[in-house]
């Protein structure tokens, strides 16, 4: 849990600390990006717990006020043989938490079992929405090894 809270802190001193700026031109890391004109950085990271829990950081920043911000869902993906597989898909529609209302910001996490051994990534879709629209925006975290302690 103190390693889970330190790195949410972390994530938020790093994204307090970047300057972002609109040119088309700024390259994003492998887990957070620019987006639109309601979406203005969105992250996910994947870290692996101990007795093969996994958990995902979920962090998406508006470009204003939004009447609904979060994510949409997760496509979790685990490696077998070599080979990615889906191993589950989670959608916002189905758990309340993954939304903030009235917000610039929003910062949540989601945890699930692993099997000890095997790799798994995450592809996130963030959501913002406001009087005049939406949008979506996706990103994928890095690869991580569940394990057991």
């Amino acid at each position: 849990m103190k390693k889970r809270l330190l790195s949410i802190v972390l994530v938020i001193c790093l994204i307090c600390s970047l300057n972002i700026s609109a040119s088309a031109d700024n390259e994003a890391d492998v887990n957070s990006t620019r987006a639109s004109l309601y979406l203005s950085m969105y992250s996910v990271e994947l870290l692996a717990d101990s007795n093969g829990v996994m958990a995902v950081e979920m962090y998406v920043m508006a470009t204003g006020y939004m009447t609904k911000l979060g994510v949409l869902s997760l496509y979790i993906e685990e490696k077998v043989n070599g080979t990615w597989q889906e191993y589950d898909t989670v959608y916002g529609v189905l758990h309340p938490d993954f939304y903030d209302y009235n917000t610039y910001s929003y910062l949540g996490e989601y945890e699930f079992n692993g099997v000890s051994g095997r790799q798994y990534r995450v592809t996130m879709t963030a959501y913002a929405r406001n009087s005049n629209g939406y949008d979506t925006g996706s990103v994928m975290s890095t690869v991580v090894t569940c394990h057991n302690p």
